[in-house]
């Protein structure tokens, strides 16, 4: 059984329907000026499972999840479609009613149906914290609610990790007498244990030898720390090498009411040993140690052997700038096997060559405050707050090309902005040049600049309409008659005197088929249509299916740069 999508309503600032799809696309970024509730999002999905119930802060997503902007609202409800087979819901159905005896007899009507669907939605009312199942008749109440936790403890679990707020108890009380019962850091400390070695447990410590106890904690140790070594290998938060963990036990009173598994960072410096307790390292280190552990011993996660959900809130922002592109690649590397959603403004985490723009979703409020969630391509806004809502994006995007790649003089055709350079790059083929984007027609005249001072040989290229004519003609009174004859361009209009800008170098029918092989709107504005295209792996294939016409318009465009 799987989650398909997840549908939100009425949940704080969350009014209409969100629904998020997770079978489109199994990575989701969310981002979105502050406030604009990427947080609530997240928060929403953690609610759904009882089993986050004491997690997050002692259940800080089931608190206030009425909405603040009403006076009166209806109960906040999660809902979550589920694909599961007919034995699979037989089994559930079957499990539900020998758990409790009371719902022995409606389980059995239920099992006894012939017709059972094969997608089910499951929903929680956040006000009562039950479950309700359909469509159809699922039974009472009771049984639905029963059911429903059934089938939800078979399914993905769902990870939370909140940079700002995970804390790591520096003592883990060893309290409900069996595995089977912990929850929390406990639970993760259990699954250490275990996976360690299959008989290990936490609860098995106080009657062990003190002997065979430090033999124990000795390997779990081991464990831990190369678990440990391997991830920081990815990330490099620093250069020290000699940062371990130290597991211990301890028990107060005899017989003991309390037991303990302590935490400690283990540094070698000089030749001795300095205990730290985890939240006195880095803020990187804690976020670190707090993903690692969450990512390799989470009990469910484990147990099931399938996949996960997981929900980070603004992930390594503490981390530098290396480790944040690495993070990059190990959320798209979890999102081949598990669905991933994260809320960022960090443009290292919306790398372009890592991530499709496609799964970009914008959250944003609209002017009743309501919480909206919107797929990049389809966003639209006023142009104040269009920047600071896309900034994280538009900073990814002009990561590459970088100024200082242009080595070696090689010739370099200057555009105006950063989707004139996807444009030419789809159909610069083997020639040997760089595109260098601007950041807006006026801005050309200072990379003019540069290529004079670097003696490299360029073209700059404006657009033909009213501002590229009068870039152009700025820019030649500038720089003398040698230079605009040699180096600055217009686009070649398509008859005398017309205007002309890159988008009309497409032929309208290529830009349809674009959007429909790519899964895009048919209303998506051409810039997001090309930056999708540009990163998508069915690039090369695209644009080798395109009309002649947009092929032709592109080697007039060539021809008339004359750089070749």
């Amino acid at each position: 059984m799987r989650y398909k999508r997840f549908t939100i309503k009425n949940y704080r600032a969350i009014v209409e329907p969100i629904v998020i799809d997770i079978e489109k696309s199994s990575l989701t970024p969310i981002i979105g000026v502050n406030e604009s509730g990427k947080t609530t999002i997240l928060h929403a999905i953690f609610a759904f499972d009882h089993y986050n119930d004491e997690l997050n802060d002692s259940g800080r997503h089931l608190k206030d999840v009425a909405n603040l902007y009403s006076t009166s609202s209806p109960s906040a409800k999660i809902g979550a479609e589920v694909e599961i087979t007919r034995r699979e819901l037989r089994d559930a159905i079957s499990e539900s009613g020998r758990e409790n005896a009371s719902l022995k007899n409606d389980a059995e009507r239920l099992f006894r149906r012939r017709i059972l669907p094969e997608t089910i939605m499951i929903e929680r009312d956040l006000t009562t914290l039950k479950y309700s199942i359909g469509p159809g008749d699922f039974g009472p109440a009771k049984l639905q609610d029963a059911l429903a936790g059934e089938i939800i403890s078979k399914l993905p679990y769902i990870l939370y990790f909140d940079d700002f707020r995970d804390k790591i108890p520096e003592q883990i009380e060893i309290v409900g007498g069996a595995a089977d019962n912990s929850s929390g850091w406990l639970a993760i400390i259990e699954q250490l244990f275990k996976q360690t070695d299959s008989s290990f447990s936490v609860y098995k410590l106080f009657d062990l030898e003190d002997r065979l106890r430090k033999t124990v904690l000795a390997q779990v140790c081991r464990k831990l720390n190369e678990t440990l070594t391997k991830e920081w290998q990815t990330f490099k938060l620093d250069d020290r090498e000699s940062l371990k963990i130290s597991i211990d036990f301890h028990a107060q009173g005899d017989p003991p009411a309390k037991q303990y598994i302590t935490l400690d960072v283990v540094e070698t410096s000089k030749g001795d040993d300095k205990y730290f307790h985890i939240s006195d390292r880095s803020k990187g280190f804690y976020w670190f140690f707090n993903f690692v552990m969450k990512l390799e011993f989470n009990p469910k996660l484990v147990a099931g052997g399938a996949s996960a959900i997981y929900l980070l809130d603004e992930p390594g922002s503490y981390l530098h700038a290396f480790a944040q592109r690495k993070l990059c690649q190990k959320l798209r590397q979890i999102s081949e096997k598990n669905w991933v959603a994260y809320c960022t403004h960090s443009h290292y985490l919306l790398d372009p060559e890592i991530i499709p723009i496609n799964s970009i979703k914008v959250a944003d409020k609209d002017k009743n405050d309501h919480v909206t969630l919107i797929p990049l391509t389809e966003y639209r806004s006023p142009v104040s707050q269009k920047r600071s809502a896309l900034q994280p994006v538009l900073d990814a995007l002009q990561i590459r090309p970088f100024v200082l790649d242009l080595t070696g003089r090689q010739k370099t055709v200057i555009t105006e902005g950063i989707y004139d350079y996807f444009a030419l790059e789809l159909f610069r083929d083997s020639r040997k040049l760089s595109i260098l984007p601007s950041v807006g027609a006026e801005s050309i005249k200072y990379y003019i600049s540069l290529m004079i001072a670097w003696q490299i040989d360029f073209r700059a290229l404006w657009d033909n309409d009213k501002d590229g004519r009068e870039r152009y003609a700025q820019a030649a009174k500038l720089f003398g008659t040698e230079i605009e004859v040699k180096n600055l361009r217009l686009l070649p209009p398509a008859s005398a005197n017309s205007k002309r800008i890159i988008q009309d170098l497409f032929d309208g029918t290529d830009l349809v088929k674009i959007r429909s092989e790519l899964g895009l709107s048919d209303t998506c504005a051409f810039e997001h249509t090309i930056h999708a295209l540009f990163y998508s792996p069915q690039r090369a294939e695209l644009v080798a299916g395109m009309s002649q016409v947009t092929k032709q318009n592109f080697k007039q465009l060539f021809e008339c740069l004359s750089l070749d």
